[in-house]
């Protein structure tokens, strides 16, 4: 129960959290044209991952995204008691 309800969160926080971030900017063009990829396989899948090709910077921004996307959700206090929960 408590896993839906912070899956639940997830999906509604991750777009909000990356529609208005902005992370830091490296100059030079090697650090915004060299792209490196990895295979991402969610957790418990069968099937084949997702291929993400990403620049440093981008894969840092990913990184603080999903930080403080944890952080939201595990501060979230739930307004209501169930009484197995209380």
């Amino acid at each position: 129960m408590i896993a839906r309800i912070i899956s639940a969160l997830a999906v509604i926080a991750v777009p909000v959290a990356v529609q208005g971030a902005e992370g830091p900017r490296r100059t030079g063009p090697a650090a915004q044209t060299k792209r490196t990829c990895d295979v991402e396989t969610p957790t418990g899948s069968r099937l084949g991952g997702v291929r993400r090709c990403r620049t440093a910077d981008e894969r840092e921004v990913h990184k603080q995204e999903a930080r403080q996307t944890v952080d939201r959700i595990q501060a979230w206090k739930p307004s209501f008691c169930v009484p197995p929960l209380c």
